[in-house]
């Protein structure tokens, strides 16, 4: 009986994902936005938003709503929900089960970088408030695309500042903008999730097949 390959073989570049990825933040983004769209009138469907940048859910939230706002309105909005966000995440944030301890030995086998739809700040938070400070290289965040996810523009970005060609990266994900945005960048990717996979799991089959 053929097992099926690996999937870290041939692989040069591990492409991570951060919010509800490596950290369990979608409850703390899910809160930020309540809080800061309430004053509205507006409800939010996080699972709507998930994966986008704060700029496009907000939009998102705005259209989805019918309501209409000037650029400085939508600013505003955008600038509360990562100042919100970034206070929760000092104070509540915890890693993915198993994700500091897959990081941690995947760096001596991979090249390991960072691609999410967060804000500098918000990131550097995260990654500091679960001792990944520093780790990864490149580091991919909102501010260095146009578009964000499911574009494949900042997963394309990640690799090529790494040097490593598309088809040898390995991308984890969460969200389907996410997947799709890895699909589209022409990527091998793995979920992340509840009934998905786990991290636990994915380092013993690396660990197996290093």
């Amino acid at each position: 009986m053929n097992e099926a390959a690996s999937p870290f073989q041939g692989k040069k570049l591990l492409i991570f994902d951060l919010d509800g990825t490596l950290v369990d933040s979608s409850p703390i983004h899910a809160r930020a936005f309540a809080e800061v769209f309430a004053p509205l009138q507006v409800a939010v469907d996080y699972d709507r938003i998930a994966g986008m940048t704060t700029a496009a859910a907000v939009d998102r939230l705005l259209l989805d709503a019918g309501r209409e706002a000037a650029a400085e309105e939508r600013d505003r909005l955008r600038d509360a929900k990562q100042q919100r966000s970034r206070a929760l995440i000092e104070q509540e944030l915890r890693e993915i089960p198993g994700a500091v301890a897959f990081v941690t030995a995947a760096r001596a086998l991979f090249r390991c970088a960072l691609c999410t739809s967060a804000s500098p700040p918000s990131a550097e938070a995260a990654l500091a408030a679960i001792g990944l400070a520093g780790i990864f290289d490149p580091v991919v965040t909102s501010a260095d695309v146009r578009k964000g996810k499911p574009d494949p523009e900042g997963f394309l970005l990640a690799a090529s500042r790494a040097g490593i060609e598309p088809a040898r990266a390995l991308v984890f994900e969460d969200s389907e903008s996410g997947l799709a945005a890895a699909r589209a960048a022409g990527m091998d990717a793995i979920a992340i999730g509840p009934g998905l996979r786990d991290w636990a799991s994915l380092l013993a089959e690396m660990e197996a097949g290093a």
